[in-house]
Parts: structure tokens; C-alpha cells; sequence
């Protein structure tokens, strides 16, 4: 699986073989299909696995003890630190979403079927904290969509900027830093209550 991952975040779906993805683990062919049937199950497996890492790096915090916002935050970061690793994956998904629209369709209707405990407690923390007058009031996905659009956005557009720039590592390594910090800000400032008007 791993090979695989390599090979169609390299190449993407249709750029991919059985037979590289076996050459790279270094097995031959017949053992992909034993173990996996298709190419179209070993990258539907890939897909739902990243794609699950993806959402429970923002939801996965549930289990700590600490106040709201503080649990916000390192949700946050652990969501952006999760795409600073995995940097190619969003670029995958869009990539394939855009020409193999059916494939991820069914890869989808299939995932979507799954229950996520963690997503429903982020929705209860969300309720509790809106009972409390802590936060506005709001919906679990417009959350999740509001972080994955800020965080995946500043890893879509960094190549361009540092080839714009002609930024250094280093460099680039300290705008993320920074813009982590202020991709926290503008969720943190999203959700906290409309000001009362007088």
C-alpha cells in the first residue's frame, strides 16, 4: 500500500500500473491482485485511508481535558502540521476528483457510509460551547470546511509563491510557520460570537 501511495501521489491514478506498484514493493504482479483485485481497490483503500487521516487530524483531540478554545487551536495546528507532512494528498484528491470523478464517487458513496463517532463529539463540543455563549452558533462541517480551505489553500499556493519570491527553504519554512499562526486566528475570530449591537 505504501508503494502504491508513492506511485499515484506521483503519477495519479491513471498514470499508475500494477505493475510499478509491484516493481516498487518489491513483489510481482499477481501478488497485487491476489491481495488487493484491482488497481481501482488498492487506490480506493489509499484514498479512504489519507483521506480519514485527513479528517481526524482535526477531530482526533476529543479524549484531552482542556478548554474549548485551546482544544480549537490544537486541532487546528494538528490539522496543519498533518498536510505539511502529507503535502501531496490534497493535490491527489482535487487531481482525481477533477478527471476520475466517478471513481471517487464510488469510493465516496462507500465512505460516507461510515460512522465517525469524532465528528459527532466535535459537533456536541461545538453545541455545548453555543449553549454556553462561548461561540456562535454553527454546523460541525462548516467548521471542517472553513480550516481544510484555509490550511490546504496555503500548501496548494506555497510552490507558487516561493518560485514567485524565489524564497529558500528556510524561508518558507517560516511563512508557514506563520501563516499556521494566523490560520488559527481567523478561525478562532470565526467562530466567537456576533458582538451585540446597542
Amino acid at each position: 500500500m505504501e508503494a502504491a501511495k508513492e506511485l499515484f501521489l506521483e503519477k495519479g491514478y491513471a498514470g499508475t500500473s500494477t505493475v510499478e506498484i509491484a516493481r516498487l514493493a518489491g513483489c510481482n504482479q499477481s501478488l497485487v491482485h491476489y491481495y488487493y483485485r484491482s488497481k481501482k481497490n488498492l487506490f480506493g483503500l489509499v484514498f479512504r485511508k489519507h483521506a480519514g487521516y485527513l479528517l481526524s487530524s482535526l477531530t482526533e483531540i476529543n479524549e484531552e481535558a482542556l478548554p474549548f478554545e485551546e482544544k480549537m487551536r490544537k486541532r487546528i495546528s494538528a490539522h496543519f502540521d498533518f498536510i505539511h507532512k502529507n503535502w501531496k494528498l490534497p493535490a491527489l484528491f482535487f487531481n482525481e476528483i477533477a478527471t476520475n470523478f466517478e471513481l471517487v464517487k464510488e469510493i465516496f458513496d462507500t465512505f460516507s457510509k461510515e460512522k465517525y463517532p469524532l465528528f459527532y463529539q466535535f459537533q456536541a463540543d461545538l453545541d455545548a460551547e453555543y449553549e454556553k455563549g462561548a461561540i456562535r452558533k454553527m454546523d460541525a462541517i462548516d467548521l471542517i470546511f472553513s480550516v481544510f480551505s484555509l490550511n490546504v489553500m496555503t500548501f496548494m499556493m506555497s510552490p507558487m509563491l516561493k518560485l514567485i519570491y524565489k524564497s529558500s527553504d528556510a524561508d518558507m519554512e517560516q511563512f508557514l510557520e506563520k501563516r499556521k499562526l494566523e490560520n488559527i486566528e481567523l478561525i478562532m475570530n470565526s467562530i466567537r460570537p456576533f458582538p451585540v449591537e446597542k
